[in-house]
């Protein structure tokens, strides 16, 4: 059994993540991140030696997450935090950063890496209430979120979409099969962005998907949990053969 859990880095949503969680106490916790992107989340690490265009979407999120009052990557955090104190494995299944940065240096247009860049300088000056708007529409579009938002993105920047979003998906979903096969329950915290390609990667897999739009609307709903565990975490990096 796989759950997928549709997230976002900028949206207060770590007690829901945390709840679903333990709620269904699987085997394994996956997150959308790999062990040096982990890292540098729990350090607080930013910026780096990463080019410009990196620099500025990295800036957009910090700026975003700031409006809502969170850290970039608060949830993912929170999932890793949930997976030691129910002694849960913690996987970290998406692709290392430095081979997905390169193939966007390397591998998009000169008119895809301008669109990125102007996408990032208005990402800046974005209001709050603007952002709310734009995730209802993500919502909205044709009863179903990657009716439209996510077609648009590919016809826009096709290279783009197919280094952020399809070859992490691919990678990520056969990580995630490992992990089933050989763990049973997973539970994956990931971007929402990537919840439609992981569900057409995992066809034949008992899947349960919670969206993040359920993620928010449940958020009032919260309640303290009866169990908190004191155990060591285990963790491990899918993407290398010899874990």
């Amino acid at each position: 059994m796989i759950t997928i859990i549709g997230a976002a880095h900028v949206f207060d949503i770590s007690e829901r993540i945390e709840k679903e969680i333990r709620m269904r106490e699987p085997s394994v916790v996956a997150v959308e991140l790999d062990r040096d992107r982990y890292q540098a989340l729990r350090s607080g690490q930013k910026g780096g030696d990463v080019p410009l265009i990196y620099r500025l979407l990295q800036l957009v999120q910090q700026r975003i997450a700031k409006k809502f009052g969170v850290q970039v990557g608060e949830e993912m955090l929170t999932a890793v935090d949930t997976a030691k104190q129910i002694n849960a494995k913690t996987a970290f299944i998406d692709l290392p950063a430095q081979i997905v940065l390169n193939r966007l240096m390397n591998d998009i247009s000169l008119k895809e890496k301008v669109m990125l860049f102007a996408g990032g300088i208005i990402g800046l000056f974005t209001s709050k209430e603007r952002i709310e708007k734009e995730m209802d529409s993500y919502y909205s579009t044709d009863g179903n979120p990657e009716g439209g938002f996510m077609t648009n993105l590919g016809s826009q920047m096709p290279a783009i979409t197919r280094i952020l979003i399809d070859d992490r998906n691919r990678f990520m979903a056969k990580n995630l099969k490992e992990l089933e096969d050989r763990f049973g329950s997973v539970l994956a915290v990931v971007g929402d962005g990537h919840v439609p390609g992981l569900k057409r990667e995992l066809i034949g897999r008992e899947l349960e998907i919670i969206r993040l739009q359920d993620i928010q609307k449940g958020k009032e709903e919260i309640q303290e949990d009866k169990r908190v565990e004191d155990n060591t975490e285990i963790s491990f990096s899918i993407e290398y053969k010899n874990s």
